[in-house]
């Protein structure tokens, strides 16, 4: 009885009665459901600060909430009433305060965790991502503060597709073809500068040598390797494909905000120099 007892005391422990760790990059990696990323999502991959991906998030969502706001007006992140013309003033002075205690992200920017170490995904609603991440980081560059503690780089996404070459391939056609397939399209300069992690499906050169083919010659677009116009991000992590145009990527320190700093308070002692 004391043996059957035992056993079933120390059902799913190991030797020695220490119970059995879960790794969360293999959860994440294995088990269906335990990457919350889909197809079809957009928004911005942020890196940080190792171990700081919570508060990495946090502070992302209210940045670009934050700059949202200042790019599509100050009623991007209000949720409007179900009817307004019946709504009580009572009611509405609840709203606006229930309101003012919520996170600055509201329900327009989600934080999602990728499993992997240093990079967390904000998936976003009504909003052009490469725009807004361009906006947010011209910003910076002109003003000249950093206004992150724990975000190192802002990357937007404009579309993700399931990290296979078919479901890219039909992504790309979609994503690219506003910036190099318009009706009053002009030659332009491109890149293409694919990253993969936990990932051994994709081949890295057969990615970007796709990419490059759905951009094409028929508008005699160029290959340059050094400031093209515009750069092709294809970030593959674990089962997904992250795709996204920038431009001024050189220019905004490949969208690392700690450089665009740096470049800042170089450029401002310069000055300061000149005038002394």
């Amino acid at each position: 009885m004391g043996g059957d007892n035992k056993r079933k005391n120390d059902g799913g422990s190991q030797k020695g009665g220490k119970k059995a760790k879960t790794d969360i990059h293999k959860v994440g990696k294995y088990l269906p459901g335990g990457f919350p990323i889909d197809p079809k999502m957009k928004g911005v991959m942020v890196t940080c600060v190792r171990g700081r991906e919570v508060q990495a998030s946090r502070e992302a969502c209210d940045l670009l909430s934050e700059y949202a706001e200042k790019l599509y007006g100050a009623h991007f992140n209000d949720e409007v009433a179900a009817d307004d013309e019946e709504e009580s003033i009572e009611d509405a002075i609840k709203r606006e305060v229930a309101q003012a205690k919520k996170p600055k992200g509201g329900k327009k920017f989600l934080p999602l965790m990728t499993g992997t170490d240093c990079v967390i995904f904000i998936r976003a609603m009504d909003i052009e991502p490469s725009k807004l991440c361009h906006f947010i980081l011209t910003d910076m560059i002109e003003s000249g503060n950093k206004r992150t503690r724990y975000c190192q780089r802002f990357i937007p996404v404009d579309e993700t597709s399931y990290a296979n070459m078919d479901d890219i391939e039909t992504m790309s056609k979609r994503v690219l073809a506003p910036y190099f397939h318009a009706e009053d399209q002009k030659p332009t300069t491109f890149k293409v500068l694919p990253k993969i992690r936990h990932n051994d499906k994709v081949e890295r050169d057969a990615l970007m040598k796709m990419l490059a083919s759905q951009v094409g010659t028929s508008e005699k677009h160029v290959v340059k390797m050094v400031e093209p116009e515009y750069m092709i991000l294809a970030e593959v992590i674990k089962s997904i494909c992250f795709l996204s145009v920038v431009k001024d990527y050189d220019l905004l320190k490949k969208y690392n905000i700690q450089s665009i700093f740096e470049a800042s308070l170089k450029n401002s002692d310069e000055a300061s120099e000149k005038q002394e």
